[in-house]
């Protein structure tokens, strides 16, 4: 039994009292650049060193040519998990930060599908290819967009689809995991709360239900 599907999404500080309370009930942290902007990096390792979660997920949906993506993970080292974006291509940039990463027993996540609005789907056919050629642990695709989801867990099997979007930018509470995502990303739902860890235990019940009566879970519950 999955502990939750949650990936708790922390683009502004909370406590590490906060943070421990919550950690039996989270899969795993997303940290934005805001956060680390805001404390630094040494802090920021810090606050998240000891935490007992399956992942620390690095989102600054890496941009560049292999060299500085692979010189902006060597300074997160704490983290597990790293998000690029797929647009940028395979040769002389993912295909460097994958070779980099699986080097350091770290995980590659790639952008397939954002959750605004304005993402256009006109380019989906290329992402797919990199993301084929490239083929990292897991794709982002937005808790705002359950075709795409479906879509995704279609052509890519057992691939891990992490799903932000939830909560505040419209997504409602385990359409994403019934869509065929993995985790669901909640921040502001969260960490904005009068109290984080009871508004993550009341998403994770939501969740639980949802996926217990919905066709397309992929981790339902015998």
């Amino acid at each position: 039994m999955l502990k939750s599907r949650v990936i708790l999404a922390m683009d502004k500080p909370l406590s590490y009292q906060i943070l421990k309370e919550m950690e039996n009930e989270l899969y795993g942290i997303k940290i934005g650049l805001p956060l680390v902007l805001d404390l630094g990096v040494h802090k920021t390792r810090e606050l998240l060193n000891d935490l007992n979660v399956e992942e620390i997920i690095v989102d600054f949906k890496l941009a560049d040519i292999g060299f500085i993506m692979k010189s902006v993970v060597e300074k997160l080292s704490f983290a597990s998990s790293f998000i690029a974006h797929s647009f940028i291509g395979v040769k002389g940039s993912l295909d460097e930060l994958k070779k980099y990463l699986d080097a350091n027993s770290k995980n590659l996540y790639l952008v397939a599908v954002m959750s605004h609005e304005g993402w256009s789907t006109l380019f989906t056919d290329y992402i797919k290819n990199v993301i084929r050629e490239i083929s990292p642990k897991g794709i982002v695709v937005g808790g705002t967009k359950l075709d795409s989801i479906t879509e995704y867990r279609k052509d890519f099997g057992k691939m891990t689809i992490i799903s932000p979007g939830m909560g505040s930018q419209g997504g409602s509470y385990g359409d994403a995991v019934c869509a065929g995502a993995n985790y669901e990303i909640i921040g502001r739902s969260i960490y904005n709360a009068e109290n984080p860890f009871a508004a993550l235990r009341t998403i994770n019940k939501i969740i639980e239900d949802k996926v217990m009566n919905c066709k397309g879970a992929i981790f339902r519950e015998k």
